[in-house]
């Protein structure tokens, strides 16, 4: 099984959009990332977003590109702010590969609990990173992406 941690797009400003949604750059920018993934063949059996616009669109453009069977599904507990430690119960049950698309500090939080030895990743808007189970229980980080 994958875990696919990503940040969401590029947000607009409150005064442009007082929900913060994905900008035009943003939405491009995510778009052009899924692409990327999709050619080297990454799929998604789920998707998990947070309650927050820019989190939600993220997920759209991620799952339709990648994987459009799957319905991307809202999550209470990946907002910003949140514990981490909450999910690890969830991650440790799913059995199929699985996007997370939140926000920081949550993601770099959530990555940092699931494998103490992954290197400093800057999770710039649109940030993915995969993690694969090993046979320990731990996660390792395969690799990382950003949009070009």
């Amino acid at each position: 099984m994958n875990l696919y941690l990503m940040r969401h797009g590029q947000a607009a400003s409150p005064q442009v959009d007082p929900r913060k949604g994905l900008t035009v750059n943003g939405r491009q920018a995510v778009e052009r990332l899924a692409q990327q993934l999709a050619k080297q063949g990454i799929y998604f059996s789920q998707v998990f977003h947070s309650e927050r616009d820019r989190a939600r669109q993220t997920a759209e453009i991620m799952a339709r590109v990648i994987s459009p069977a799957v319905i991307p599904q809202q999550r209470t507990d990946l907002k910003p702010d949140d514990d981490p430690h909450l999910l690890l119960a969830d991650i440790e049950s799913w059995q199929e590969d699985t996007l997370v698309a939140s926000h920081l500090p949550f993601v770099p939080s959530l990555l940092a609990l699931l494998n103490r030895d992954s290197q400093i990743i800057a999770f710039e808007p649109a940030t993915v990173v995969c993690l694969s189970k090993a046979d320990d229980s731990s996660w390792n980080v395969e690799w990382f992406a950003a949009p070009e």
